[in-house]
């Protein structure tokens, strides 16, 4: 199957967000919970068929870690294949069994993505102290609320997700992985050493959108923002997972998750970060 193949079905599941969109705002003011909840469902719906079908999607519940801690609310959970199916409708869901979180939103805004970093450090953080393992945690969205400025939103969310990050998360694999905001783009986590450039420390940035003015990485393209994500998930799931490489392998192959685009501004630089945790593999 060639990259065109994929893309068409993506776009044919972007087409299908934007129509929910539309359906779910006409009442949102009516009714912003009810619709917050269709929105919820959107995604659930479109993860349960795009990732690996033995993950089991469970809605609005807490993740309970051994030691007691249970995290807030998070709108989406992708929990394992051996998670005991009786449970998985109940609303505290057990931290070793969670692969990854999502927050979800219809209209993107700038405190959501704040919310949402603070939200991701924390949980992340509390996942590792008692289980020693890292989940992947992403921010989706329909639409945004940054006007029609294509170029403009795509800098202004670069910078809210960069600043954001420096204000809540003191160690790399506490970051947030991705954002997708499907009528847009999707901003990717990654990590690179490079001493000519950054000296001896290990630097993070978030790969979005193509607009003109960013600083384009070498064979960046543009590539529909929910393959993109998708492809990352599975690629990100993989590494921990052997049974899933094969399925990331054939989307990564096609191209789906691009290069994308980043501006140095938007660099961070880690000059320490402590304890004995190692950073997640992010070198790609």
């Amino acid at each position: 199957m060639s990259q065109g193949e994929l893309t068409s079905y993506f776009e044919q599941a972007t087409l299908g967000i934007q129509i929910e969109y539309e359906r779910i705002r006409v009442r949102a003011k009516e009714d912003p919970g009810t619709a917050g909840d269709e929105g919820e469902e959107n995604w659930a719906e479109l993860l349960r068929k795009w990732l690996p079908g033995d993950l089991q999607m469970a809605t609005k519940g807490r993740i309970l870690c051994a030691d007691g801690t249970a995290t807030n609310q998070i709108d989406i959970t992708a929990l394992s294949p051996i998670y005991p199916r009786g449970m998985v409708g109940k609303k505290l869901h057990l931290a070793s069994e969670v692969l990854a979180a999502f927050e979800c939103k219809t209209t993107l805004r700038g405190e959501h993505i704040e919310r949402t970093i603070e939200s991701a450090s924390r949980t992340k953080e509390a996942i590792y102290k008692t289980h020693g393992k890292e989940v992947l945690y992403g921010l989706v969205a329909h639409s945004h609320a940054w006007g029609n400025d294509r170029e403009s939103a795509i800098k202004k969310i670069s910078k809210k997700i960069s600043s954001a990050g420096e204000k809540h998360v003191q160690h790399p694999n506490n970051l947030l992985d991705f954002v997708c905001i499907a009528d847009l783009g999707t901003w990717l986590l990654r990590a690179e050493y490079d001493e000519d450039a950054y000296g001896q420390n290990m630097v993070t940035y978030y790969t979005g959108p193509v607009t003109p003015g960013a600083k384009s990485i070498p064979g960046g393209r543009e590539t529909p923002p929910i393959g993109r994500a998708i492809t990352y998930m599975l690629r990100r799931l993989s590494h921990d997972h052997e049974k899933y490489r094969s399925l990331s392998w054939y989307f990564g192959m096609a191209g789906l998750e691009g290069r994308g685009e980043h501006s140095s501004e938007n660099l961070r630089r880690w000059k320490y970060f402590g304890g004995s945790r190692k950073h997640v593999n992010l070198f790609f």
